[in-house]
C-alpha cells in the first residue's frame, strides 16, 4: 500500500484532519515520519519563493500551480519519495486543495514476442522449459502468419532486468531472427502460501495452500500426489480438497 500526498495549496489544518480520518493523530511531523516507508509525494507546484527550489531538488516540479511553501513543509516533504512506478488508487480523501490518496502498487514487467513457423512443437515446448526457468511466466498461442503459414506466437513475461538474457534464449532454442520488447504494468492480488492438514477418503495429508483476499487455491503438486495416493482421478480430489479447505473454520484473510 502506498500514502500518496497531492495538494495545490499546503493547508497544515486540512492534511492533519485527513490524516486524522485515517487514524493518525499528532504532529504531523512525527506523522510523516511514522509513514514515511509508504509515504510518496506527486509532482510539487512550483513555490511563490523561487529560492526554495534548491531544496526541492529530486522532486518533480509542476510550473502550471503556484503554491506558497516553507521551510517548515521542506522539513515535512523529506520524510515523501517522488511517486515513479504506476499505481492504483483505491481511495481519495481531499480538503481545500490538499488530497491523501490510498493506493495499490502496479508491477512492471517486460512482454517479449516472437513469432515461429516450421518448428515442432517438441522443440517449442523444450524452449518454454528453459525459458521459464528465468521467467514469470510463458504463453504459446497458434495462429497465421503471413501467406497464410500456421505458426505459434511466444509470449513470455519477465522482470526487466532478466529481459535481455530470455530474449537471447528465445533466439537460441527457437527459429527466430527477433524478438518483440515492450513494457506494462500488472497488478497483483496480495497473496502467501500455508500449509494446512486436510482429511480427505478417510485419510489426512499436508498440502500447500496459495491463500488472497479473493481466493483460496491448493497447490497443483501436492493435490497430484494426494490424487495418486488415495488413487482417485485428480479433478474429484481437487474438488474434495476445495470443499474442505472452505469448510474450515478458517480466517483465510
Amino acid at each position: 500500500m502506498k500514502v500518496i500526498l497531492d495538494f495545490d495549496v499546503f493547508d497544515e489544518d486540512s492534511l492533519k484532519l485527513i490524516l486524522r480520518d485515517l487514524g493518525f493523530e499528532g504532529d504531523l511531523e512525527d506523522t510523516f515520519r511514522r509513514l514515511s516507508e509508504n509515504l510518496y509525494v506527486t509532482s510539487i507546484p512550483i513555490p511563490r519563493d523561487r529560492s526554495l527550489l534548491e531544496d526541492l531538488k529530486g522532486f518533480r516540479i509542476d510550473p502550471n500551480r503556484i503554491c506558497d511553501l516553507d521551510r517548515r513543509v521542506l522539513r515535512l516533504l523529506k520524510y515523501c519519495r517522488q511517486i515513479e512506478e504506476p499505481f492504483m488508487v483505491r481511495e481519495v480523501y481531499e480538503r481545500n486543495g490538499v488530497r491523501i490518496l490510498i493506493a495499490e502498487d502496479l508491477e512492471g514487467v517486460v512482454v517479449l514476442e516472437t513469432n515461429v513457423d516450421d518448428v515442432s512443437c517438441e522443440v517449442i515446448s523444450h524452449a518454454m522449459e528453459k525459458i521459464m526457468s528465468m521467467a514469470i511466466d510463458v504463453y504459446t498461442f497458434h495462429c497465421i502468419g503471413k501467406k497464410g503459414r500456421p505458426c505459434f506466437m511466444i509470449k513470455v513475461l519477465v522482470d526487466e532486468g532478466k529481459a535481455l538474457e530470455v530474449a537471447r534464449v528465445m533466439c537460441s532454442e527457437l527459429p527466430t531472427l527477433g524478438v518483440r520488447m515492450y513494457r506494462v504494468c500488472r497488478y497483483r492480488v496480495d497473496r502467501r502460501v500455508v500449509e494446512r492438514r486436510v482429511e480427505i477418503f478417510g485419510r489426512e495429508f499436508d498440502l500447500r495452500v496459495k491463500v488472497s483476499d479473493v481466493s483460496i487455491k491448493p497447490e497443483f503438486d501436492d493435490v497430484r500426489r494426494i490424487a495418486e495416493n488415495v488413487d482417485k482421478p485428480l479433478p474429484v480430489v481437487y474438488l474434495e480438497i476445495l470443499r474442505r479447505l472452505r469448510d474450515e473454520d478458517i480466517n483465510w484473510k
